[in-house]
This record gives structure tokens, C-alpha cells and sequence, in this order.
């Protein structure tokens, strides 16, 4: 486990424990942390990092309740999550005698169009011309941003597009599977499959045995919103929307966690439509994730603060997608003119 780095960014308004979770489910998910492979004790992890036991023991519950590792008395804790396949390495090389014979029929080609008159001024317009062509027909890299909902899913990539400089499709995970059977060679034009940890499995079942990478990425709340929400008045009335119990269950946990357990919250899920409405027109301050927003839209006054709570990608994550776009650009040799856009 060379490889890994521990770190967690002491100053964000996000749990440590949670910090520690994503980091470790984001190696597993990468294959830097492999199937089977032995995590740090748990005091060990601490002082490595300088924080109390207690914030790791309690990441190391949270992973291995979503079953990505197996916590062993006495024997320690494991991985379970098998890397996903890379990009296969390349097998077929032409050989010095078939760029020879290649070298002897250009040649041949272009010493018949001296002799049909044209000069070579013309003929170095022409081959540019093809190779223009050829290079406006390759494929172009992109990445897949996979949600279970359409509102975040463009979302995040618009947010990856403006930070890696590269085509990034959104698509809903019930359409992934699909969406792969579409692309002909996945192993040269994606360069990974991006997704949350909440989808993390079901990616990682639908990609299966293609060469694609997966990635997962963790979206939170900016700095500047929870800023904004501490200078709130302790009396704000807040309430917080989302699609499912269990986002409501951690954000509930984390706001009070941030903001005073005292805080006034109300939650509701969208599809509780009374309860929906009835806590919008109470609140003075609304917390909703995207999915939420898209649905609440029409039922907030104008006048009513809104906050996105995933409107901001964690820099972590993002600088470990981003290095390894670069080097899988890097290996591939017509993607090479990428590469300048990714660095920074």
C-alpha cells in the first residue's frame, strides 16, 4: 500500500470521518487499495494522521456497513471491492519490416504523382490535407458522469467539463448499460466512468468486464455555503429536500453536526408532496440537493433562500480524476494534443 496517500483537509467544513470514507472508498474504487489488501490498524491510521481513533473506527463502521470492507477482530480490516480493469496494454506492434514495406509503397506513390506532373509543393498540400482529415475523423476522448438523477447529472458535468477541458456526458445509471453497448471501442475514446459513492456498486456491476476505469467523485457543499448558513440567526427555520431517506439521514447528522444540534430543521423526501409544500412554506431557509431543486422550483418564492448542497466537488477527488485523465491521455498517442488541456 505504498501508493496511498492519508490525508484530510482539517479546515473544510465537511467530518473528518466522512473526509477519511470517501478517500478510502475512492482507493478502493481505483484499485490503489486492492481486493483483499490489509487497511492500517486503527490507531495506527490516527496518529498517522494526527486525529482520534475514534474518527477512523467510525469511518472503517460506515464502509463496512455499504460492504466495502470486512472488519476482522484480531485479524484487522480488508478491502472487499476487486479493482476495476484498465486500459489494456497494447499487444501489436508493427514490425520494422511492415514500416519498410509501408516507407516503399509511400515512396512509390509519391514518385508516381511526380511523374503524372504535380510538384512537391502540392503533394506536402495533399498528404497535410489527409492528415487533417484523418485527424478530424478520430475519435475524440470523453468521459461518462453517471447519476440516478438527470438535474445533478448535468450538473457535475458541466462542473467536470469546465475543470478538465473535456467532453463529459451525463447519464442517468438505469441508461448506463445501454450507453455503453453504444460506443465501439470504450478501451480508446472513455476515459473513465465517473460516478457518486451512493452508485459506487451498481456502476461497478453494469461496467463489469469493460476496459473502463471507474472514478467516484464526491460533490459537497462550498465553503462559501455553510459560511453563510453559520451567520444565520439560531432562530432560522431550515429545511432540507432530497429523493432518498438516506441523503436526509446524513445530511441531518452532518447540518446539526456543523450548525448546533438546536438548529430549527424540518427534512422531507419530494415525492411527500403535503409535507413537501407545508415545510417550504414554513422555512425561512431552503437546503436541497439537485434533484430536489429541479421539483421545488416552482413552489419557492423568489424571495426565499435556497442553498444547492452539492454544489461544489471535493478538490481531492477531482486532482486524483484529473491525474489520471492526464497519464491515460498521455498513453494513448492520438490523444496526445489533449493533454495540454488538463494541465493546470
Amino acid at each position: 500500500m505504498e501508493m496511498v496517500k492519508w490525508y484530510l483537509d482539517k479546515k473544510s467544513q465537511i467530518p473528518l470521518y466522512l473526509q477519511l470514507k470517501d478517500l478510502i472508498k475512492y482507493y478502493i474504487s481505483t484499485g490503489i487499495i486492492k481486493n483483499g489488501e490489509r487497511l492500517p490498524g486503527v490507531i495506527q491510521l490516527a496518529q498517522e494522521l494526527k486525529i482520534n481513533f475514534e474518527t477512523v473506527r467510525k469511518a472503517y463502521k460506515e464502509l463496512e456497513k455499504e460492504g466495502l470492507i470486512s472488519v476482522n477482530r484480531g485479524r484487522g480490516s480488508f478491502a472487499l471491492l476487486p479493482h476495476g480493469s484498465s486500459l489494456p496494454k497494447k499487444t501489436e506492434e508493427m514490425s520494422l519490416e511492415n514500416e519498410d514495406n509501408l516507407e516503399a509503397a509511400l515512396k512509390k506513390i509519391i514518385n508516381r504523382w511526380l511523374q503524372q506532373g504535380k510538384n512537391l509543393k502540392e503533394i506536402k498540400s495533399l498528404i497535410r490535407k489527409i492528415f487533417r482529415e484523418i485527424d478530424e475523423a478520430a475519435p475524440k476522448p470523453f468521459i461518462i458522469f453517471t447519476e440516478c438523477n438527470l438535474p445533478q447529472a448535468k450538473q457535475v458535468a458541466s462542473l467536470l467539463e469546465d475543470q478538465l477541458k473535456i467532453r463529459v456526458k451525463p447519464v442517468l445509471v438505469s441508461e448506463l448499460k445501454s450507453e455503453l453497448n453504444k460506443i465501439p471501442h470504450p478501451e480508446i475514446t472513455l476515459l473513465a466512468v465517473v460516478t457518486t459513492g451512493f452508485h459506487l456498486n451498481e456502476v461497478r456491476k453494469i461496467v463489469a468486464d469493460l476496459p473502463v476505469d471507474i472514478h467516484v467523485l464526491i460533490n459537497q457543499m462550498s465553503p462559501e455555503s455553510w459560511q453563510k448558513l453559520a451567520s444565520l440567526d439560531k432562530k432560522t427555520r431550515l429545511a432540507f429536500i432530497c429523493k432518498d431517506p438516506e441523503t436526509i439521514t446524513l445530511y441531518e447528522d452532518l447540518l446539526r453536526a456543523e450548525l448546533g444540534e438546536n438548529i430549527l430543521l424540518s427534512t422531507s423526501l419530494i415525492k411527500e408532496e403535503d409535507k413537501l409544500k407545508e415545510i417550504i412554506n414554513s422555512a425561512d431557509v431552503i437546503l436541497a440537493t439537485p434533484a430536489a431543486l429541479a421539483v421545488i422550483s416552482e413552489l419557492v418564492p423568489p424571495e426565499k433562500p435556497v442553498f444547492n448542497v452539492f454544489n461544489r466537488i471535493d478538490p481531492l477527488t477531482l486532482k486524483m480524476l484529473q491525474t489520471s485523465i492526464s497519464h491515460k491521455i498521455g498513453q494513448a498517442p492520438f490523444l496526445s494534443k489533449y493533454q495540454s488541456n488538463l494541465s493546470s
